[in-house]
């Protein structure tokens, strides 16, 4: 029975990381699609061109359709976790520097740690929260080494998007336990898709322009970052002991794109990446090995006279 636990706490973090480095690829290719395509509809682009993979393997699944008084859920998600979220972050974005957002960014696995404590009582303990507390100090040096940081206005509507993804964390976990988690990240997305249609004729205007490297960029965005990883991410919280054992691999985000960046682009690291990086990964690794050093030290302590 233990060993079951330990095998699907793992398969939880796996399937986190490798979220985590869809997720990093979205944000290259995004920096490709958003040089043609403003930011509404490329949000309905990317979102739309995932609902349209998700509802061909929903349908391949025979998923079949939510329970009428469940659509409120999957609105709520489909807001929170796409629509509102993207938003709020362009709105922030036209008065923030990136650096300012990533770090705003980076506070979502510190609140839905947070929210997780109060609604399901779920408890990281001294040594998770000192972890949480060294992934964003190495977020923070990451971003800011050598930057201008630009705070205003704009820091409110980025904390806002930030909280409203920690709450899509959790309230997806609401959701996976009346549906499976390929049911619920389809109804999800496609319900932020029905959302966005207002941008429907704006982006029908731009996609008769846009080129072809961007619009393969969207459609790149729409399978894998979104539709898989979203399936990816959905059953990772399923089954996860904890909702911060995933979210907590968020903070690995700003590594996973700087690393993306080099490959792709060519850009190489500073020292202010390189000690934010490591700083991030010790974190990590102590936050995932929380239990095994509290057991230790309980011992240790239970043993001395």
């Amino acid at each position: 029975m233990k060993k079951d636990a330990h095998s699907t706490a793992n398969a939880a973090l796996l399937l986190a990381f490798m979220t985590i480095t869809l997720w990093s690829t979205g944000f290259v290719f995004t920096r490709i699609a958003v040089r043609d395509i403003s930011p509404f509809p490329l949000g309905l682009l990317r979102y739309g061109s995932a609902s349209i993979i998700l509802l061909v393997i929903g349908a391949g699944k025979l998923i079949g359709l939510p329970k009428m008084r469940d659509i409120p859920l999957f609105l709520l998600l489909g807001a929170l976790g796409f629509s509102l979220y993207q938003i709020f972050f362009n709105i922030a974005m036209t008065t923030i520097s990136a650096a300012t957002a990533s770090v705003v960014t980076a506070t979502v696995p510190v609140l839905t740690a947070f929210f997780a404590s109060l609604i399901f009582h779920e408890r990281l303990g001294k040594i998770g929260w000192v972890a949480v507390c060294i992934e964003f100090g190495g977020i923070i040096v990451l971003t800011m080494w050598k930057r201008e940081v630009a705070i205003g206005w704009g820091i409110v509507w980025m904390m806002i998007a930030a909280i409203c993804f920690a709450a899509y964390n959790l309230i997806q976990r609401f959701a996976t336990k009346r549906y499976t988690p390929l049911q619920s990240t389809v109804y999800s997305i496609v319900a932020s898709t029905v959302l966005m249609l207002p941008f429907l004729s704006q982006t029908v205007e731009e996609i008769q322009s846009a080129p072809v490297s961007s619009l393969l960029a969207v459609i790149y965005m729409g399978v894998f970052p979104s539709a898989i990883g979203f399936l990816l991410w959905t059953k990772a919280l399923s089954i996860a002991r904890q909702i911060g054992d995933v979210t907590n691999f968020m903070f690995v985000t700003p590594l996973l794109s700087t690393l993306l960046e080099v490959i792709l682009i060519g850009d190489v690291p500073d020292m202010g990446t390189t000690v934010g990086g490591i700083t991030i990964l010790c974190g990590v690794a102590l936050f995932n090995n929380r239990l095994k050093i509290a057991k230790r030290r309980g011992a240790l302590y239970s043993s001395n006279p």
